[in-house]
């Protein structure tokens, strides 16, 4: 383009241009004025050119140009804008970062308190477990006892809600999220208040248990008190001249320190422990200076049925010789003769007792009056024939009776003695066997029932011996069991029982 052409272009433009703001009311000037009045810059001038040799160039009007001011501005907002996006970034993540370890803390926290919650919990409940065990007869109310074990038995889940191994093994890890912390806060929370709350009933029950097993010891002591004055009522009862009478006087004392004590309110294991040691220890005394008596002291008796057996008799009779006991046999009258009658008489030389068993193995109260009599007769008969003596003692076969068998058992001058401890013998047929159920069931003054016609009975007699003596008992006869007390026409089971069991019970063999 020609120079003289762009200034046509140019004064066309700038034509325009004066057209337009007068049209508009505006002046350009004034409008470049006011902007460069507000920023500090001077107005922007029109279009100018440069000639260059052949060339012209076209410079643009200031107000085209970019000014200083405006750049520096905007790179300062932007920075701003920069500076306040990091911050508000560095916020939230600070914000975050404080929340998380917000959660943590609090996570360890109540992991704290769970686990010291935990512990006492445990301990109590395992306490409570074991005193839950305390025998019922050690306990003045049972009923306290049964809540105890009720409280204590609950499984922990149900008492807490949640599954306690797993909260146990449960951690609050640094690398946990912030809603896993919260909500494992929680959880442990959630068990701590009613682990708290069983805890303090338990313990509740727990003491009420201890205080009622404080009123059953109390209870206790003045029964073994009461006991023991008792039995040493009795003592000085049957001791008097078997023993020196000084050894009586002392236990008349001591019965009544013991006696007067009985009458006071408090009593303890403590307050009576001096008393009680006194008077066991004259009870003792007079105890030890007399002659063996089985109403003071541990007795038991072996009797063995059906006999005499020409083959195991003899073994029986060994057996208890080697022991060193007696027994009491119960013969049937049609065993007694031929060699039998040796053994008999071997039974009586020995120190055994010989009781009838009737002529045979007939259930008595089945027999009419004069059969029982004719029974009983002829048994009595041989017996006497083989040992010099008529028995004392009747037994009937499998244990049954009447008031006839009694009435007969009478007339004749017979105590019926049957028994308590049925060794089972004639069951098992197995020595070891039979041991286990005579010592398993043995108390004092029992009538053990045995048969001599078994030879796994002879081979069980030195254990059952040697084991009942360990646990300090006598053996003795029937009649030595009674001590005299034995009366014709009653029945004894064991000694100081003579009505246990109802009329007519057959044994079960």
């Amino acid at each position: 383009m020609t120079q003289q052409q762009d200034k046509d272009v140019t004064g066309s433009s700038a034509n325009a241009s004066d057209t337009n703001a007068a049209n508009a009311g505006f002046n350009e000037t004034d409008g470049v004025d006011a902007f460069a009045s507000q920023w500090g810059s001077e107005p922007a001038a029109t279009s100018e050119s440069i000639e260059s040799g052949d060339a012209t160039v076209a410079i643009p009007p200031k107000s085209h140009r970019p000014k200083p001011l405006l750049i520096a501005f905007l790179a300062v907002f932007v920075i701003l804008a920069l500076v306040a996006g990091i911050t508000i970034a560095r916020n939230i993540s600070s914000s975050r970062a404080q929340a998380h370890a917000d959660a943590l803390q609090s996570c360890q926290n109540a992991q704290t308190k769970y686990a010291t919650t935990v512990t006492t919990y445990t301990a109590t409940m395992k306490a409570a477990r074991e005193l839950g065990k305390t025998p019922p007869d050690d306990v003045a109310n049972t009923k306290l006892l049964d809540t105890l074990n009720e409280l204590a038995g609950t499984n922990d889940s149900a008492v807490i809600g949640l599954d306690l191994n797993t909260l146990n093994e449960s951690d609050c890890s640094g690398n946990a999220s912030t809603d896993d912390l919260d909500a494992l806060a929680g959880s442990f929370g959630d068990a701590i208040v009613p682990m708290f709350k069983r805890t303090g009933e338990v313990q509740y029950a727990a003491d009420n248990v201890k205080a009622s097993i404080e009123d059953q010891k109390t209870v206790n002591v003045r029964s073994r008190l009461s006991y023991l004055v008792s039995t040493a009522q009795t003592v000085l009862d049957v001791s008097g001249g078997k023993v020196d009478e000084s050894l009586r006087t002392a236990l008349s004392d001591a019965i009544d320190a013991a006696t007067a004590l009985q009458k006071t309110n408090n009593l303890t294991a403590e307050s009576t422990k001096g008393v009680m040691s006194d008077l066991q220890s004259a009870v003792d005394a007079v105890r030890n200076a007399m002659p063996l008596d089985c109403r003071l002291s541990k007795c038991v008796a072996l009797t063995f049925d059906d006999g005499p057996d020409k083959t195991n008799t003899p073994k029986v009779l060994d057996a208890l010789r080697q022991s060193g006991v007696p027994a009491t046999f119960f013969v049937q009258g049609q065993n007694i003769s031929g060699s039998n009658v040796d053994l008999l008489k071997r039974e009586a030389t020995e120190g055994h007792e010989i009781g009838s068993m009737s002529w045979s193995h007939t259930q008595l109260h089945a027999l009419s009056a004069g059969d029982l009599k004719t029974s009983l007769d002829k048994t009595a008969n041989a017996i006497e024939n083989a040992t010099g003596s008529r028995p004392t003692l009747l037994r009937a076969p499998d244990g049954a009776w009447s008031d006839t068998v009694l009435s007969r058992a009478k007339a004749d001058g017979l105590s019926l003695v049957l028994w308590n401890i049925d060794s089972q013998d004639w069951k098992s047929r197995d020595a070891d066997a039979i041991v286990k159920q005579v010592v398993s069931t043995t108390l004092s003054g029992s009538i053990i029932d045995l048969h001599d016609t078994y030879g796994s009975t002879a081979a069980a007699i030195p254990q059952i011996v040697k084991q009942l003596q360990d646990q300090g008992y006598h053996f003795v006869t029937v009649s030595k069991l009674l001590e005299g007390g034995a009366k014709p026409g009653e029945i004894y089971y064991s000694a100081g029982d003579s009505s246990a069991y109802t009329k007519g019970v057959l044994a079960d063999r």
